[in-house]
C-alpha cells in the first residue's frame, strides 16, 4: 500500500513539473509587436494615437514619435488598428511568430488637422507675430492672426479655396512657385508645416 502510494506521489509530482516547465516554455516563446503610426502627407509620427490588437482587443497608445510595442503577444495572426483624432483609421494583418517581434508601420490619412491647434500656430509665428499680416502690418490687406482674417483673403481676393490646397494661393507663395515667395525676407516653412497647411485646406479649411 505505502509502495502505491509513493508511485502516484511520483506521478502526481511529475506531471505538475512537466506542467510547470511548459507554462514557462509557453510564456517564453510568446511574442512582440512593435510599429510606428505615421501622418500620411508629412510622414511624421502621430502622437497619443490609439493602437488596438484583434482577435486579443490589447490597446495601447503612441508615444511623441508615434512608436508603440505591445508585449507579451501569443502567436498567431492579428489585426492591428489605429485610430487617432482628426485621423481616419487603418488596420493591417500582422503575424506575430514564437520568440520574435513582428513590426508594422501603419499609415493615417489626416482628415484635415485642427486650425487652432496646428494651423494657426504656424501662422502666428511665421507671418503674424513676426511678419507683415498682423492688425498692424496687414500686407496686403491680408492679416493671418485668426481663421476670419485669413478666409476673408487679401484685397485681390481669397487666398485660401477649401477642398483644394493645390489652388489656393498662400499655398503656392509659401511653396514658391508663386511669387513674392511667403514669408518674405524669412526662411521657408519647413516641409512638415507645409503639409500641415495642406492637409487643413484639402480636409475642407475647417474653423476648429
Amino acid at each position: 500500500m505505502v509502495k502505491k502510494f509513493q508511485i502516484l506521489l511520483a506521478l502526481v509530482l511529475s506531471l505538475s513539473l512537466l506542467t510547470a516547465v511548459g507554462c514557462g516554455t509557453e510564456s517564453s516563446l510568446r511574442g512582440t509587436l512593435v510599429g510606428t503610426v505615421v501622418d500620411s502627407q508629412t510622414g511624421i509620427g502621430v502622437a497619443g494615437a490609439t493602437v488596438m490588437t484583434s482577435p486579443s482587443t490589447v490597446s495601447v497608445m503612441t508615444d511623441i514619435n508615434g512608436s508603440f510595442t505591445i508585449a507579451d503577444v501569443q502567436p498567431g495572426v492579428y489585426t492591428v488598428t489605429a485610430h487617432a483624432t482628426d485621423f481616419n483609421s487603418n488596420s493591417l494583418t500582422v503575424t506575430v511568430d514564437s520568440g520574435l517581434s513582428a513590426t508594422t508601420h501603419l499609415v493615417l490619412v489626416s482628415m484635415g488637422g485642427s486650425f487652432s491647434r496646428n494651423i494657426l500656430p504656424v501662422l502666428n509665428v511665421n507671418c503674424a507675430i513676426v511678419g507683415c499680416h498682423n492688425d498692424g502690418a496687414a500686407a496686403g490687406g491680408l492679416r493671418l492672426n485668426s481663421y476670419n482674417n485669413l478666409m476673408r483673403g487679401s484685397r485681390y481676393g481669397a487666398v485660401i479655396y477649401p477642398y483644394d490646397a493645390q489652388s489656393s494661393k498662400l499655398v503656392k507663395r509659401i511653396k514658391g512657385t508663386e511669387t513674392p515667395r511667403m514669408p518674405k525676407d524669412r526662411p521657408s516653412l519647413s516641409t512638415s508645416d507645409q503639409g500641415l497647411l495642406a492637409n487643413w485646406i484639402n480636409g475642407g479649411a475647417r474653423n476648429n
